[in-house]
């Protein structure tokens, strides 16, 4: 986790806060709370977090975002947060 950390803040200032790679490493930082450390609702935080950045940069149809949102739609089960789950899902149907 620290690695990322470390990438992140690497890459936000020479990227860019919503360029893909930074979103990237923001993602894989969200997984890595998901399933190495059971921190679902961090994982979340910050999937959402690259979602929006991602649909800003990249558009809502791009495969980066539509496999970001895929990744919240586990956080989401994962926290039996169903209300939150279906609204994703009404936004992205194709996850």
């Amino acid at each position: 986790l620290d690695y990322y950390q470390q990438a992140n803040r690497v890459m936000e200032k020479t990227l860019g806060k919503t360029h893909p790679d930074t979103l990237m490493t923001i993602g894989n930082m969200a997984i890595t709370y998901m399933e190495g450390l059971e921190d679902d609702a961090k994982a979340e935080e910050m999937l959402r977090l690259a979602l929006d950045g991602y649909e800003k940069s990249l558009g809502k149809d791009h495969e980066y975002t539509r496999g970001c949102a895929f990744n919240l739609s586990l956080a989401l089960r994962v926290q039996d947060r169903q209300d939150d789950l279906q609204k994703l899902l009404a936004a992205y149907p194709s996850i």
